[in-house]
């Protein structure tokens, strides 16, 4: 490393560092005082003589920071050469994934890790991502009824706000609730599902208390055309067509996708059907050139639900789900690598039979810099800036918000012999937000070549959303939400036909907002702990690929020691997979146990079997045949809620290229 490189590291370790000590000079700022002489936004007592709170000094200390180093960041890269080595730009549009922010394998993770491909996903027949998920352990899942409901992922036991949901690497998560309209994402558009299941509000910022997913959708990089149709139960009908093209220095493709069902009733009282209507895009545009690459991302998914309102009445609602994204990936030096970001999303729905409507939009900036300081230390350091508007009407409330936050982060990840180790922290400023400071470490030793033992442990967040702090019942006073998480497992790999993981988990929540039904008025009055195992077992065997999840938890809250709801203590999943010849096999089995839910209603546990076959008849065609809830099992993921019965589907790909 020459001696730009190494004064480079310096600088920007010291850049980072200044973020953890006030900077603000008395005469800059002070604080807005109560009527009792404390700071109105934190109630404590100001400081003598500079008039600021302890909490206003050290937030200030903060934006400061984040606005020297972010300076200190566009110097370099304006007096950095731009050396020219072999790298190619596909490396470089890999930089950003869902456990490290940075593209490693799974041997170099230190926490549980679930991925899915393409075959996982088009062999498990869903035709949303929730149906896929719930298969996955420490997952569990509910919907309010059928195709396009609103349904609820629910991570390692905490709440389904808890958990991140990105695309491509973009923030879903809506401003109104945090929750992400999961339900709006097609498996067809998905080429690979990252699940992570730790905290990550280090690395991302609210809302990854659980754990995060990310749904990286298709890029084909061979040039041609892919034409899909299926037909099935309650008159669905899917379209997918999927094209790309490919040269030396760019590559792109689209992708449409039109989803139609007539769904069924959605709730137990009613016999009306809920449709569903969802047309998606999903397009991307690469160019590469030397030691330098442009990457752009696009999704999309709009269209219409029809559903049941409190009175069994049937109505509809539009939606619009979109993300996008350019990132500008730059081989600095030898050692660095830097990834500057621009994108968006936007989660849009609007009643088509009352007013209402809710509407998020987020607008951001990322300078993520990976240092290679030699083969066996890497750092990651980024600055996010985003601006967040949301506009609402519910039932005669309007609510219009619009902030900006800044975030500072760092992770360290070392190998080292027979150990690893990572280390990571964020610093965020939010506006109307009483940030906490976040971070993970993480250690992993490699007890032999077949087997690894892990520690994790880790304090995350989320923040109030809007309706939370603005919604009938807001509270402006409210602070974010506090996780502590700690986590053990094991790897084992005794062969090459044989897997085994396992991991133990217990996370406190402290601060969750939660209805004082004394005033009806939202407060941060609530504990919950939940402990838990989880597992999974994948052997090969005579051409046979068989897998085994469970999870066993205790998702309790603390304050009115009662079982958290919708969760339960219970799960395992079964798989079998095997090919014969051009027939594909697979077969999924999911037991899960009972779960309490709203009014102190028992859930029953129920037993789910899906089968799909696939039959590749040719180079260019392929039949693919499912039937889901083999045994025509009746339950309920959440009260009075219908879930599907037995559905069956076939339907076709042709590829002319393949």
């Amino acid at each position: 490393m020459n001696s730009l490189s190494i004064r480079t590291t310096v600088e920007l370790w010291e850049g980072l560092l200044e973020g953890l000590y006030p900077l603000v000079s008395p005469e800059t700022d002070s604080t807005e005082i109560n009527q009792y002489g404390g700071c109105k936004r934190h109630g404590l007592l100001s400081v003598y003589p500079t008039n600021l709170c302890l909490k206003c000094k050290f937030n200030k200390g903060i934006d400061v920071a984040l606005n020297k180093t972010l300076f200190l960041l566009l110097i370099l890269a304006a007096i950095s050469p731009q050396p020219s080595f072999a790298q190619t730009a596909s490396n470089m549009s890999n930089l950003v994934v869902a456990a490290t922010k940075t593209h490693l394998p799974k041997q170099k993770i230190l926490i549980p890790v679930t991925i899915l491909d393409a075959e996982d996903i088009a062999l498990s027949g869903a035709n949303n991502l929730s149906e896929i998920l719930r298969f996955i352990a420490g997952i569990n899942v509910t919907a309010n009824g059928g195709p396009g409901q609103i349904a609820s992922i629910f991570m390692q036991g905490s709440n389904s706000n808890h958990t991140l949901i990105l695309v491509n690497g973009i923030k879903i998560n809506d401003s109104a609730t945090g929750v992400a309209a999961i339900q709006n994402i097609h498996p067809d558009l998905i080429e690979k599902i990252e699940i992570i299941k730790a905290p990550r509000t280090s690395l991302y910022g609210s809302n990854a208390v659980g754990g995060v997913i990310n749904v990286i959708t298709k890029q084909p990089t061979k040039p041609g055309y892919e034409i899909g149709y299926k037909t099935g139960s309650d008159s669905t009908h899917i379209l997918n067509f999927i094209s790309g093209f490919h040269s030396s220095e760019i590559q792109g493709g689209i992708q449409f996708h039109k989803y139609k069902t007539d769904g069924f009733p959605a709730r137990t009282e009613s016999k009306v059907a809920s449709g569903h209507e969802n047309d998606s895009i999903n397009a991307f545009l690469n160019f590469d050139h030397n030691n330098w690459s442009l990457v752009t991302n696009l999704w999309q998914s709009s269209g219409t639900t029809e559903y049941l309102d409190f009175f069994l009445s049937p109505v509809s609602q539009d939606f619009n789900n979109t993300t996008g994204s350019l990132d500008i990936n730059t081989i600095v030096s030898n050692q660095w690598v830097s990834n500057l970001n621009f994108g968006f999303s936007r989660d849009d729905i609007k009643q088509n039979d009352i007013t209402d409507f809710n509407d998020s939009k987020k607008f951001f900036i990322e300078w993520q810099n990976t240092i290679h300081a030699n083969d066996n230390h890497q750092i990651v350091a980024g600055i996010f800036l985003e601006n967040e508007k949301f506009n609402a009407s519910n039932y005669g409330l309007d609510i219009f918000t619009d902030t900006n936050s800044k975030a500072l982060y760092i992770e360290d990840i070392i190998n080292q012999g027979k150990h690893q180790l990572l280390t990571a922290a964020r610093i965020s400023n939010k506006e109307g937000i009483d940030d906490k400071l976040t971070w993970n470490i993480e250690y992993g030793f490699i007890v032999n070549p077949s087997m690894r033992l892990l520690l994790n442990a880790g304090r995350a967040t989320r923040n109030p959303s809007s309706f939370d702090l603005y919604g009938f019942g807001g509270n402006t006073e409210l602070t974010p939400e506090i996780s502590k998480n700690i986590g053990v497992g094991i790897t084992m790999s005794p062969s090459d036909k044989l897997s085994i993981e396992l991991s133990a988990f217990n996370n406190e929540i402290t601060d969750l907002i939660t209805f004082n039904y004394d005033d009806f008025k939202l407060y941060n009055i609530e504990q919950a702990r939940i402990k838990g195992i989880e597992g999974r077992i994948e052997y090969f065997v005579n051409d046979w690929n068989i897998y085994l999840d469970a999870t066993l938890q205790n998702p309790k809250n603390i304050t009115n020691k009662k079982v958290l709801l919708r969760r339960s203590k219970k799960t395992a999943s079964l798989g079998f997979r095997r090919s014969f010849g051009a027939l594909d096999f697979n077969l999924n089995l999911l037991f899960s146990d009972s779960r309490m839910d709203f009014g102190g209603v028992r859930l029953e546990d129920y037993v789910l079997c899906n089968l799909t076959l696939q039959y590749n008849l040719n180079e260019r065609w392929l039949i693919r045949a499912t039937i889901n809830n083999v045994t025509d099992e009746t339950y309920m993921l959440a009260n009075n809620y219908n879930t599907a019965q037995r559905q069956s589907y076939l339907g076709f790909v042709y590829q002319p290229t393949r």
